[in-house]
């Protein structure tokens, strides 16, 4: 920021862009308590509430994630940067090798 500028933070008003953030919002939430879940209990344990595993109800969370990422992509006219996507998918290929790498020396 340039100092001695000051400008207004005005939220966003656009009902459907509301939407879309907001629904965006939720799905990441609910992604993110699965995947606590699966820490906690156990990827492969049933949900009592489900019967699925909580590796099909992670699964279902992440299609949800992608669908709903899919239409914030249209909806708000946003740019889907497949070089990042591509460039973050390389890096945790890499980040998983070293995890690999570490555990042997570990051994």
């Amino acid at each position: 920021m340039t100092e001695g500028k000051i400008s207004p933070w005005l939220p966003e008003q656009d009902r459907h862009r509301l939407a879309v953030l907001g629904k965006l919002i939720e799905k990441c939430n609910e992604l993110s308590a699965r995947a606590a879940r699966c820490i906690l209990q156990g990827l492969d344990e049933i949900d009592p509430g489900t019967g699925r595993t909580n590796r099909m109800e992670l699964e279902r969370e992440l299609a949800d994630v992608r669908a709903c990422s899919w239409q914030a992509v249209e909806r708000l006219s946003l740019a889907p940067l497949p070089q990042r996507i591509s460039d973050k998918y390389d890096g945790f290929e890499r980040w998983h090798a070293m995890i690999v790498a570490a555990e042997k020396a570990g051994d």
